[in-house]
């Protein structure tokens, strides 16, 4: 039976060869082969993975129009980034030592690297699907995966445009403030990861926080009439996320917040924690929510603690956003964006007493 199908098969390619003037592609070839291999598959014990090999190999043969165009969309820098990305999460990260080291042993090469690894792999997931959509995204998409992958780079951007394209003040806004919006989910999946137990209680000031800010955007949506599209608007030029000195800065980040927290709680408790999640959210809540998780992993502190001390992270950082859009955009800007923020801090306090009731 196994001959006589692996017979059919090459029957199949040597017609196509004869009836054809031009040779057949790769991609008809290695198709024939795989169905090949999982047909032996199914033929034993096997059931689930070839199932899902052909599912995932016929939505690629269904999408390689679309694939053929990858190559013409990333750079060679892009694709050198995610070797040293591969390179990181699969060659350094298995041979680090998980162990303890440092004041308060709370410094863990291994944990460090892992979240490196986590946090590299969010933000390039939005690049990638930024980068492959090119100019076939709108508003909503461009603001969210701008926000993705980096915050800050999405909001100097726009508010730069704002500043030399006066009447594009809402549609700055819009992106601006929908960009903030994946702060609730990137927050909500670091959690999810690195700390299941503690996504129960921060789910309330997450979903608050995120529809809050997603009605004042949609709202801004409809006033545009939906219609502008990516052709309207500057190309987001933002950083590879996967390149190794943004990794190898995450990771110095992250050590030196872990040492300071843990510093700062020890010599003030609670408050000490509040005031380095303030200024440490200024410029990134990335490095502080990982911190705080850690330090309540190891017993440090308590979780209504490390609720509080990512919320104040989160309000930091929205107030420094602001201060860029004044600063940036100019005033025109200022009261879209503020309004914005404002419903944003308003849902995520509000859910926080929700969730400091949960836990």
């Amino acid at each position: 039976m196994l001959l006589m199908l692996a017979l059919v098969i090459a029957s199949l390619l040597v017609a196509q060869f004869k009836s054809r003037s031009d040779e057949p592609d790769t991609t008809t070839v290695l198709a024939a082969i795989l169905t090949f291999g999982l047909g032996y598959m199914l033929w034993g014990d096997h059931k689930l993975l070839p199932a899902s090999l052909a599912i995932t190999m016929t939505a690629l043969l269904y999408y390689r129009e679309e694939l053929h165009e990858v190559p013409h969309r990333l750079t060679r820098r892009d694709v050198s980034s995610f070797f040293q990305f591969a390179a990181v999460a699969f060659i350094l990260l298995p041979v680090l030592p998980d162990e303890t080291y440092g004041p308060y042993a709370v410094l863990n090469p291994y944990q460090t690297g892992w979240l490196v690894v986590l946090i590299s792999a969010i933000s390039l997931t939005g690049y990638v699907v930024l980068r492959l959509l090119g100019g076939k995204t709108g508003i909503l998409v461009l603001g969210l995966l701008g926000g993705l992958v980096s915050t800050t780079a999405t909001t100097l951007i726009y508010a730069r445009y704002c500043r030399r394209q006066s009447g594009f003040t809402e549609l700055s806004a819009t992106i601006i403030l929908l960009s903030h919006l994946t702060l609730f989910i990137r927050i909500g999946i670091v959690v999810a990861v690195l700390q299941l137990s503690l996504l129960r209680p921060m789910l309330p000031w997450l979903i608050a926080g995120f529809l809050a800010g997603l009605v004042y955007a949609v709202l801004m949506y409809r006033r545009l009439g939906g219609g502008s599209t990516q052709s309207e608007l500057p190309e987001l030029e933002v950083g590879n996320p996967a390149e190794l000195k943004v990794a190898v800065g995450f990771a110095i980040s992250f050590a030196l917040v872990l040492l300071l927290v843990a510093w700062m709680n020890d010599v003030f408790s609670d408050t000490g924690v509040y005031i380095v999640a303030f200024l440490s959210g200024l410029t990134d809540v990335d490095a502080i929510t990982v911190s705080n998780l850690r330090l309540y992993s190891l017993g440090n502190i308590s979780a209504s603690v490390a609720l509080i001390a990512v919320v104040v992270a989160f309000v930091a950082n929205l107030l420094f956003k602001l201060g860029i859009v004044v600063v940036v955009g100019g005033k025109a800007l200022r009261a879209p964006v503020g309004k914005g923020f404002l419903l944003l801090v308003i849902g995520a306090v509000a859910g926080l007493g929700l969730s400091l009731l949960r836990v």
